[in-house]
């Protein structure tokens, strides 16, 4: 504040609301003569009267009300940088939270997630937003998202992590399929077409299948790709193609779709 004393600002303010420096003494407990050379230093620091005297009393100067404005923005910024964080109460807090994840664990969390929420903080506000790799270190540090649910290969030094469950990848393909029966050889695997969902970019678990696939000396050459995770077990269902997912989402599309 360039050195102002806020201390001074704020007898300023208290001047401002009585316009009588006998009021504003008693308000601020402090005696006529020093609230006098304070007003004096007020003016020499505003180069302006700021209050004069009238028979109606001390009426402001047009710059005094400008300088009121600022002073009341000024001291209610610096109050609140300086006053302590609010302690979180989940059961009143309307706080909006934002989460990037890719659909399976938005399919896979957010159920419980919310069921949960809606007991503990009824009020709090959930936005579930698609994952943007790309972007996310960014969009972390500058708070526009507050959390992100994500296979991360090297997490960021800057930001704060932790492991939330660990999965695998499993094979899933119809009971009815004309040749895959309770096991699968590499030579399959690369055989029959895979269907998988689009995405919103070249996502790690992707980058990790085709390494895969390399290892075993080929890759899948007939990727069907949809928009709707919930879509694959389906098509997985009615056709000879395969999907590789992860071992806990699969198992829920086990149970739903016996085909």
């Amino acid at each position: 504040m360039n050195n102002i004393d806020t201390k001074l600002l704020r007898i300023f303010l208290v001047l401002m609301d009585e316009k009588s420096v006998s009021n504003a003494s008693l308000r601020l407990g402090m005696s006529q003569p020093a609230l006098s050379q304070i007003l004096i230093k007020l003016r020499d620091l505003f180069k302006d009267p700021l209050l004069l005297r009238t028979r109606q009393g001390m009426i402001p100067t047009d710059r005094a009300i400008e300088v009121q404005t600022s002073v009341k923005k000024m001291l209610g910024d610096y109050d609140q940088l300086i006053a302590p964080k609010t302690k979180f109460d989940p059961q009143t807090s309307d706080q909006r939270f934002v989460i990037t994840c890719p659909e399976y664990a938005e399919h896979l969390l957010l159920p419980q997630l919310l069921a949960r929420l809606r007991i503990e903080a009824p009020q709090v506000r959930i936005e579930i937003q698609q994952p943007q790799p790309e972007r996310i270190n960014d969009l972390l540090e500058r708070g526009e998202v507050d959390f992100r649910i994500a296979w991360v290969l090297s997490p960021a030094q800057t930001l704060r992590s932790i492991a939330l469950f660990q999965d695998h990848f499993v094979c899933l393909v119809s009971r009815n399929h004309p040749t895959i029966q309770d096991t699968i050889s590499a030579e399959q695997l690369l055989a029959f077409p895979h269907v998988r969902t689009l995405g919103t970019g070249r996502s790690t678990s992707n980058s990790v299948i085709e390494k895969t696939f390399e290892q075993f000396g080929g890759k899948v050459k007939h990727n069907f790709l949809v928009q709707n995770l919930l879509t694959i077990p389906l098509i997985v269902a009615q056709t000879d193609m395969l999907a590789l997912l992860p071992s806990l989402l699969s198992t829920g599309f086990t149970k739903q779709y016996p085909d």
